[in-house]
């Protein structure tokens, strides 16, 4: 292998720096010192037809970018092959992990033959300039006879000031091309290939629940973006299936951005009366703009119209609301996952649009531990990764089943792409990686495996018609997941699945969920207390959904501190209608009433109860019926004890949603009673029967005084 000096590109990095020449100090070094960095960067931007045809020429077409410090001069291009007269090259590749490894050759490694009799010539390149460059190669000169995948390409050979022209490459583009040959003796049938674009993001709420970072959203929606990009890439398949991965709450979350990003919504407010509680400051604006005049807010209707239209009619695969991370979901929050199946978006339902329920990392992996978890026949949607050669040894079965659930096997060799040195997923790599793996599972004996590729994020979306486009082979059907799966399944017993330590490592803790729990049950008592409120339980609920997320298990620290941030800013609200009582209550008897207070500081109308808790268990008391208090105002209510003995009895008073629920606030309050009915009839009695019987006795002495003054 021959080294050509730095390029431009190399050198700049190796000053800015501040060296020329750094030796490697460990292996991944190596690796990196061995990036192929050649003066004449080649892409291949056109291949028509990506495969190589029974009749008719091969048309590679793409630029030439000078990316040395010196002009190249006399640069004629050839394209290679690895077929005919190649001593030393690789054969044809007829298995997915023969293309795997292909893919991860090292650039300069040779695996191919120029082919002389045709070519194209550039005079001069100064440095950066971009030529463009275009190969008509007839059928004849590609001597391809077996079936398989083949090497293809184009080498660059130049010369400038201080390298003279030679044998060796001066700059190279490959990529795969499959040879599948028809007609009479050749391969029959076609491999059910499914294309699945995800529409799928991150959601973050600020504490008043309208969305957070509106920028990023903006970018996001943008046709490079994360959401616009994939929306642009499967836009692109005109009049071909499109499989589109949706999570359903990024739908919901676009159209609340579409309608100005509007906080919760507790109910109309009272301007003279009540204040909302003082929340910490925020390092976003939270207020509600205008959708007319707001810029993010009309990316996001046109994201969504656009999403409208290109759902019609194509097969939508739901994931669970707010992507839930379904390997982490099922140990440690068991609940949630029927909460997010039956969250029904709100826009997929106004659309009238017919989903599939399925479940799909964005890695692909899925802990097997959590599979008897998922009480329902959603499609498992898994990497071919998890099938391992020891317990797979012909690898993932053509359709798996477990309990129900179609378990369908995605390719994660075709979501890598091409095998560089150009990038890898630009449209024409990530084609004809596709091709290449559905031409080997066509020439594989036994049974047809589908192929199920997930397009990932980072593809470029700028030549997508070129991909959709090539994708015309006629042993290629292109066609849906739902039909991919629709034949006999082989059971799958989990514990056979591959499931990588790294995977279980990152997964969501214990920590998010704690959180995630504790708000929805939160946003259910904000509910239950303001008596005008609007749907505010759900859409806390959505909010926690969108936290128990695959998106956040690179900072799980920092999504359940946000969801704290929310459940905090609910409680502030809980704990704005207190409780005030008497420092102490005596009882004339076994029963007695006295009042408590309870006021609302809040500007909107709030229904509660009160409820009454004796340490003891000895004295009950009557709280009464439901209290509906206007926006900051307070009553006082009557409250009935019964002492079932004497002394003192200490209870706590706590005001609650009509549930039951405590808000928060709460006062506790000394009861004194005592057994004295009986007592006080006691002495009183005594009391008046002394009274008559001095009465009596009086009147004796009286009498009997007359008697003897008389005598």
């Amino acid at each position: 292998m021959v080294f050509r000096r730095l390029t431009l590109h190399a050198a700049l990095a190796a000053v800015s720096a501040g060296l020329l020449i750094a030796a490697p100090a460990s292996a991944e070094g190596t690796a990196k010192a061995r990036a192929y960095d050649a003066p004449l960067l080649i892409t291949i931007d056109e291949l028509t037809p990506g495969e190589v045809p029974d009749r008719g020429p091969v048309v590679v077409s793409g630029t030439v970018t000078n990316r040395d410090v010196e002009t190249w001069s006399g640069i004629s291009l050839y394209p290679f092959i690895n077929a005919g007269d190649c001593p030393g090259c690789p054969a044809p590749m007829t298995t997915s992990r023969e293309l795997v490894a292909a893919a991860e050759t090292d650039p300069e490694t040779v695996v191919g033959n120029r082919i002389t009799d045709v070519s194209a010539s550039i005079e001069e390149l100064e440095p950066g300039e971009v030529a463009p460059y275009s190969i008509s190669v007839p059928r004849r000169l590609l001597p391809v006879t077996t079936p398989g995948v083949y090497w293809f390409g184009v080498h660059a050979s130049g010369q400038s000031e201080s390298t003279p022209r030679d044998d060796f490459a001066d700059g190279r583009a490959r990529t795969f091309l499959p040879y599948v040959p028809r007609g009479p003796g050749g391969v029959k049938g076609a491999v059910d290939t499914a294309i699945v674009v995800p529409l799928r993001y991150r959601i973050r709420y600020l504490p008043s629940g309208a969305l957070a970072h509106r920028q990023e959203w903006a970018d996001a929606f943008d046709t490079t973006g994360e959401l616009g990009g994939p929306l642009a890439f499967g836009s692109s398949a005109i009049g071909k299936p499109v499989n589109w991965l949706v999570d359903p709450a990024v739908l919901d979350a676009a159209r609340r951005l579409r309608r100005g990003n509007p906080p919760r919504d507790l109910g109309p407010e009272s301007d003279d009366a009540g204040t909302e509680p003082t929340d910490a400051p925020s390092d976003e604006a939270e207020d509600e703009t205008d959708p007319t005049d707001d810029p993010i807010a009309q990316a996001a209707g046109r994201w969504l119209d656009s999403v409208e239209v290109q759902l019609r009619d194509e097969e939508v695969l739901e994931l669970p609301y707010g992507d839930l991370d379904m390997s982490a979901t099922p140990q440690w929050l068991p609940d949630l996952y029927p909460i997010a199946r039956e969250r029904t978006s709100d826009v997929l339902s106004a659309w009238e649009t017919p989903t599939i329920p399925v479940i799909a990392s964005p890695g692909g992996y899925l802990d097997p531990s959590a599979l008897p978890g998922i009480d329902d026949d959603s499609t498992l949607l898994v990497t071919d990764r998890m099938f391992g050669r020891t317990e797979f040894p012909n690898g993932a079965p053509v359709v798996g089943d477990y309990d129900g659930h179609a378990v369908a096997a995605t390719s994660y060799g075709a979501a890598t792409g091409g095998p560089g040195p150009e990038p890898r997923l630009s449209a024409i790599s990530f084609r004809q990686r596709v091709l290449a793996e559905a031409a080997v599972r066509l020439t594989t004996p036994g049974k047809r495996h589908p192929l199920i590729v997930v397009v990932p994020r980072d593809v470029d979306i700028h030549r997508a018609v070129t991909f959709w486009d090539g994708l015309e082979a006629d042993w290629l059907h292109l066609t849906t997941v739902s039909e991919a799966t629709d034949r006999t399944p082989t059971t799958v017993d989990p514990s056979s699945l591959s499931y990588p330590a790294n995977q279980e490592t990152a997964e969501l803790d214990s920590t998010v969920f704690h959180e995630v729990s504790r708000l929805i049950n939160d946003g259910r008592t904000l509910q239950n207390l303001l008596t005008e409120a609007g749907a505010v339980a759900g859409d806390v609920r959505d909010e926690a959904l969108a936290g128990a997320s695959y998106h956040f298990r690179t900072a799980p620290a920092g999504d359940a501190e946000r969801l704290a941030r929310s459940r905090r800013w609910i409680e502030r609200r809980l704990g704005s209608v207190d409780i005030k009582g008497p420092p102490g209550v005596t009882l004339a008897s076994a029963d007695g009433t006295f009042a408590v207070t309870v006021n609302n500081h809040l500007n909107r109308t709030v229904t509660v109860r009160i409820a009454a808790t004796s340490e003891d268990g000895e004295l009950t008391i009557d709280v009464g019926d439901e209290v509906v208090l206007a926006a900051g105002s307070r009553t006082t209510i009557p409250l009935e004890a019964h002492a079932k003995d004497t002394g003192v009895h200490n209870v706590t008073l706590s005001v609650t949603d009509v549930d039951g629920t405590e808000l928060g606030s709460s006062v506790e309050v000394p009861i004194r009673s005592g057994q004295v009915s009986e007592v006080i009839w006691l002495i009183l009695g005594s009391g008046v029967a002394i009274l008559f019987v001095a009465i009596a006795l009086r009147l004796y002495r009286r009498f009997r005084g007359r008697k003897k003054a008389a005598a």
